[in-house]
């Protein structure tokens, strides 16, 4: 009784995981959706207190194959609870991180990055590749020792 027990809840709280991992993927795939909608981009006031999209969909992710691997291992491969839940937290976990990495930290380290490039090019002197319109966006290049940087110009 005590076995089967331990199982059910387990089997709830992987659901409940499973649940809440898909429905902050969802809430993170609706915001991408909306911020392609004209008129409904994010006001810059209140915006710090919302997770961003990257963080959002990386924590569902993470609950999301927490749950699936749980599920998967007490269903189908009959694992004990112990092993089930240490290969569930371990999956998790490094889906999670795997996507925070790829979602979150690796655009704000090129937007650094970028940031810093275009700091290098005030004062260069550089040729413009694309014409830059009235109220658009054009390119610019210049030459950082043996490398040609082309950056956005408006």
């Amino acid at each position: 009784m005590s076995s089967f027990l331990s199982n059910s809840v387990l089997l709830a709280v992987y659901g409940a995981a499973l649940a809440v991992g898909l429905g902050l993927i969802g809430l993170a795939i609706v915001s991408l959706l909306r911020s392609f909608t004209p008129g409904s981009q994010a006001s810059t006031s209140g915006s710090g207190r919302r997770l961003n999209r990257g963080l959002t969909y990386s924590l569902g992710l993470g609950a999301a194959v927490l749950g699936a691997v749980g599920l998967l291992a007490l269903l189908v491969f009959r694992l004990s609870p112990a092993v089930s839940l240490l290969w569930a937290s371990g999956a998790g976990l490094v889906a999670g991180a795997l996507a925070e990495i790829i979602l979150v930290y690796l655009p704000s380290r090129r937007q650094r990055e970028e940031a810093s490039l275009a700091i290098d090019a005030d004062g260069r002197e550089a040729r413009v590749v694309i014409a830059i319109p009235a109220s658009g966006l054009g390119e610019v290049a210049y030459q950082d020792g043996a490398e040609t940087i082309h950056l956005g110009a408006r």
